[in-house]
């Protein structure tokens, strides 16, 4: 049976889609004809734990571990957080109230720190790679990131011992929309961009979520490029009943999404709908933005930290609505949220608000699975509230149905589609 080596930064017990994405797959992949091996770190400094994970990863699935040195013990002091503290991935974006300490700290990680604050992993890597691949022999390697610099340290593997070499981008790179608020210096944009040409133009093959940013790093560099959605394995349990209709977003929810029209379309509700609503949060929620929900829903709303997947996928069961704001960013239109493809399991209406005439909007048409607004169609998010109120006052369960489009969504069918990926790129070698 060929291998592949999977490199990743991110590995239980870290949460996140981007990890599910990847345990999922080396469940996968011995089906269709691959064996997979996992090189990652021992101690991550991790945004979110899901320790619920870690009982999904295979028993039989050899998982190499590294050290890694990370600039974000100095940060925490610096800026006066705890050890135990959580950074999320935003969190060196500006902020209005930030201190000198924090400016100074932003600064240092956008121009000493490129691509990004992970590369003290690099050695670590190389060097455990090295040893596996003499050991293990695979047949091809497949990088997964963010975090972008683990893709510098994988090309000169690959280079040195010639083997096939995938790319998963699971997140735009330079036009990601944190770098804005990096304060980088022009020498340290150009760098980053060459670290990205590079790396599109030297892999064998190149895959991400979705066909927008597909077109989005076509225009960079010359390649295979390939979709490979994040995926669900299954659809999720059988609705619950609720007494209040409960719109639940779930993840995070960062500087970048605004919820401003959300509150602006409740606002245009008639008393006797708002007393029915509820608001649910679970997930990091940016201060600034649940400041305002606090200040200006006219429903009550909750905020509950981040959860673990398979508990977060049982509470979804009595919601009655799913939203979905996206980032507003130059890719908005291009981009489909990892957070996308549970939604999708769920079989609720989903709100989106952002993303119009895009990819996203494509998804959710085609599966018949919500609507997509622009963030300034106040109105017709409000309409679209509105009729999906009078239904759940009419039948409090509300399951959306089953239809053939999902297919193309499910992980096992995008599992079988990269392993022939894999087989094209070590035929090609």
């Amino acid at each position: 049976m060929p291998k592949v080596l999977m490199i990743t930064y991110y590995w239980p017990p870290a949460g996140g889609p981007g990890v599910q994405r990847l345990v999922k797959w080396v469940h996968l992949l011995p089906e269709y004809g691959w064996e997979p091996l996992v090189l990652t770190v021992k101690h991550g400094d991790y945004p979110a734990l899901d320790p619920g994970l870690v009982r999904e990863i295979p028993q039989n699935l050899k998982v190499f571990y590294t050290k890694t040195v990370e600039p974000f013990g100095l940060y925490k002091r610096m800026t006066g957080k705890g050890k135990e503290d959580k950074i999320p991935t935003y969190v060196l974006s500006r902020n209005d109230n930030e201190s000198l300490s924090q400016k100074f700290s932003r600064w240092i990680r956008a121009n000493f720190f490129i691509p990004d604050a992970r590369r003290g992993w690099n050695p670590f890597l190389k060097r455990a790679g090295r040893r596996i691949i003499l050991r293990e022999k695979p047949d091809v390697i497949l990088s997964s990131s963010p975090p972008h610099s683990l893709q510098i340290a994988t090309g000169k593997l690959a280079r040195l011992f010639r083997l096939p070499w995938i790319v998963d981008l699971r997140d735009p790179w330079t036009e990601a929309f944190w770098e804005k608020d990096l304060s980088r210096t022009v020498l340290s944009e150009w760098l980053n961009r060459r670290y990205e040409r590079q790396v599109l133009k030297k892999a064998t093959a190149v895959i991400t979520v979705s066909p927008g940013l597909v077109d989005m790093f076509k225009q960079k560099a010359e390649n295979h490029y390939h979709v490979i959605h994040n995926g669900f394995t299954c659809l999720n349990g059988p609705a619950e009943a609720s007494s209040s209709f409960t719109i639940l977003y779930a993840g995070t929810l960062s500087k970048f999404q605004d919820p401003g029209p959300l509150l602006e379309a409740l606002l245009l509700l008639p008393d006797k709908l708002l007393k029915m609503m509820k608001l649910r949060f679970i997930g990091k929620v940016y201060d600034a933005h649940k400041v305002q929900i606090e200040h200006t829903s006219p429903v009550p709303a909750t905020f509950e930290p981040y959860m673990p997947h398979d508990k977060m996928m049982e509470e979804a069961r009595s919601a009655a609505l799913l939203l979905k704001i996206q980032a507003q960013s130059g890719y908005s239109d291009k981009s489909i949220g990892a957070k996308m493809y549970d939604y999708l399991a769920m079989r609720k209406p989903i709100l989106v608000i952002g993303g119009k005439r895009g990819v996203i909007e494509s998804m959710v048409a085609g599966t018949g699975s919500g609507e997509v607004f622009s963030e300034q169609d106040v109105p017709g998010i409000a309409d679209f509230l509105t009729r999906w109120i009078q239904i759940f006052e009419k039948e409090p369960v509300i399951s959306l149905p089953v239809v053939e489009s999902l297919n193309q969504y499910k992980t096992p069918e995008n599992v079988r589609n990269l392993s022939e990926i894999m087989y094209k790129v070590t035929q090609r070698g």
